[in-house]
Order: structure tokens, then sequence, then C-alpha cells
């Protein structure tokens, strides 16, 4: 099936993957239980719950479930539950891990660790899906959250774990719009010309199965209109697939106004041992839900 909206990653995975576990660190959170306890009565996930047992197995009875139909383990403190999160990684136990309620700059700094075994070897970075009504499918957005300012080798990096998510999800050959504030190279912006040098990669073939363009604008990136006024030629022209942005904060400011304005979003950090299901606390209850469905997703395929 071919993915538009992201109502159609849950049928997508119940077709096409294998039931996976998520862990949840420090799950004393309604709207992420809310959001963990759909995915498992969709049949999509298995849940471990870590943190504050009593707290956890309170807030499931408030939202009528049964802390039978979960693996709960009490660890209280914040680093306890991420390290025990990071101990089920690696004894095989879960596939994919989810923020809950703490800080993501705590978690990140500890799965990015040297010591803590979920290093892969390539830069980890934050993929996006958002869906929004003025766009006839969904955009990917990458790097959101992680990357401060990327060089192009990061960006390199940052852009084949994007890649390797669309894969996942069943998107052929993605059209990837790297994102400057003109189409014409200035050499003088960094941004600029990072994008020409990431184009002449591809062409060069560092990136198959995908066109990529760069430097583009974002309208030239996303409408058909701006593409025809500026007779612009490019098959990834008023189509793109994904927005690789210049750096973190025009990432994340992108990201949070596509969702103002009435966007919704999955997100996930991909690059590590497994994917992180990673949203803001105070993201709707069926954006979360639609997270862990990309995770489970992105963890069959091992983004």
């Amino acid at each position: 099936m071919e993915i538009k909206a992201l109502k159609d990653l849950l049928p997508y995975c119940l077709e096409n993957c294998t039931k996976k576990t998520l862990a949840v660190i420090k799950a004393e959170d309604d709207h992420t239980l809310t959001a963990v306890a759909r995915a498992r009565k969709e049949g999509a996930i298995e849940a471990v719950l870590i943190g504050d047992a009593p707290v956890i197995k309170n807030l499931l009875a408030q939202i009528g479930e049964k802390e039978e139909d979960y693996h709960i383990i009490d660890e209280a403190g914040e680093r306890e539950a991420i390290l025990k999160a990071i101990e089920l990684v690696h004894a095989g136990e879960v596939d994919f891990l989810m923020k809950g309620l703490l800080e993501t700059k705590n978690l990140m700094s500890a799965i990015v660790a040297k010591t803590s075994g979920m290093r892969t070897g390539r830069l980890m970075s934050k993929f996006d899906f958002v869906e929004i009504a003025q766009y006839h499918k969904l955009i990917a957005l990458t790097d959101s959250a992680l990357n401060t300012k990327p060089d192009v080798e990061a960006k390199k990096q940052i852009i084949q774990n994007a890649l390797d998510v669309m894969y996942s999800v069943g998107i052929q050959k993605p059209k990837i719009a790297v994102l400057a504030a003109s189409e014409t190279l200035n050499q003088k912006l960094q941004e600029s010309a990072d994008a020409w040098k990431l184009k002449q990669m591809w062409e060069n073939g560092e990136f198959t199965d995908c066109y990529l363009e760069g430097p583009i604008s974002i309208d030239l990136a996303l409408e058909k209109e701006s593409v025809e006024i500026k007779n612009y030629q490019s098959p990834v022209g008023g189509d793109a697939d994904m927005l690789v942005c210049p750096d973190l904060v025009s990432g994340n400011m992108m990201g949070k106004m596509m969702t103002i304005c009435g966007g919704r979003a999955a997100g996930i950090i991909v690059g590590a041992k497994v994917p992180i299901v990673l949203m803001s606390r105070a993201a709707e209850i069926d954006d979360k839900f639609q997270s862990i469905i990309l995770g489970a997703i992105a963890s069959q395929k091992g983004a």
C-alpha cells in the first residue's frame, strides 16, 4: 500500500511488520500511556513500562487499562530508568524505545554516551513525518532536534538516516530537497554551499534510489505554482518527499510552525542501535500514537 497520510502507517505496519516490543522510559505520563495502550490494542506492539510502578499502575487504571497487560519495571529514578531501557535493548528484550516524562537532553546524553553501546557508527538524527492539509502527501523533515550546526558530512549521514526510514515505509525513490534561501548557489551562505556539495555527491552516486536537489528554496520544494512561475526544472520541484533543514534551529522552527498551523506529526530518533520515539510532551495523543507506529516500522527494518 502507498502511504499518503499518517493514518496509513498503522495498516502498513500490521500488513508488513511483525509485532515489536516498545520500552517507555519514565512512563508516568497519561498521554503517553494512552498512546501506548492504543498501539497495543491495535496489535502493533507489546509494551514495557519503566518508571515509578505505583504511579504507572494508577495511571493505567485511570485510562481503563489492566496492569497485567504490561510488563512494568519499577525504576523511579530517571537515570536508572534510562539505563534499564538500554540494558533491555542489549539483551534483545525490546525493539525500540520511547521518551516518557523526562527531559530530552537527559535521555539523549545517556544514549549518545560511548559507554551506552547505543552508537552504530552513524550520526543520530531526528526524523519527522508531517501531514499538512495544503500538501498532497506526507513530508519528511530532518533534523529538528539533535544536530546543532551539521557540516556537509553530517548532513550526508542525516539524509541516509532519513532515507532508511522512508524505505522502511515503502517509499521508493524519495525526492529530497536540501533547503536554502534560494535555488541559486551562494558560496557566502554555508547552507547553500552544503546543498550544492550534497547534490554533487548524489550525482556521483553517493546516494542511491532517490532524487536529490539543492540548493532549493522551500516554495520550489513544495509549491507547483512556484515551480511553473519560475520554470524550475527538477523532479523534486513541487513534489518533495523530504526537507533537509540547514540546522537544528531552522528545522525545529519549521516543524513547530507546521504543527501550530494545524499539521500533524510523527517523530523518531534514528541512527542509534534502535529507533527512539521522541515527541514533545505537549504533542497530541494521536501524534504520539503515530510516532509509536512509525518506530515499530523503523525497528523492523533496523533504521
